[in-house]
């Protein structure tokens, strides 16, 4: 059996893509929006992009990373102490995500370290999607 909460009128899981699928609000797509070109640009000053690829794959990588902090966000009706539960196993994809950038600024000027960067951020968003409540 599966936890449910109610958000607004809705009984939803308590975590996972039917979650957010129905959490999703304006303000989410606000907080996605103005994080993904602050994560652009963090990521493009740690490592300026040299190729149309290395610009492509930092995009990328802004946009998941956006997708993961705007997960922080309380859905509407839900108070941020209910919502930012967890304690360090919730805190650990923000961790990921805004300190990515200091390892990318001293790695190789290559596509691996791009690669493992999105990777890093796809498992921080994975993990904020389907189980953002606990370890």
């Amino acid at each position: 059996m599966t936890q449910q909460q109610t958000l607004g009128h809705i009984d939803v899981p308590a975590s996972g893509p039917a979650f957010w699928r129905a959490a999703w609000s304006r303000r989410h797509t606000v907080t996605f929006a103005v994080a993904a070109v602050a994560m652009f640009l963090m990521l493009t000053s740690a490592r300026p992009a040299t190729s149309f690829l290395d610009g492509a794959l930092l995009g990328l990588a802004a946009a998941v990373g956006a997708l993961t902090l705007a997960t922080y966000v309380p859905p509407a009706g839900v108070r941020l102490r209910e919502h930012l539960v967890g304690g360090s196993c919730g805190a650990v994809p923000a961790i990921v995500t805004l300190g990515a950038p200091v390892l990318l600024s001293q790695s190789a000027n290559a596509i691996p370290p791009l690669l493992l960067l999105l990777t890093c951020y796809a498992f921080a968003a994975a993990k904020r999607i389907t189980d953002h409540a606990s370890c």
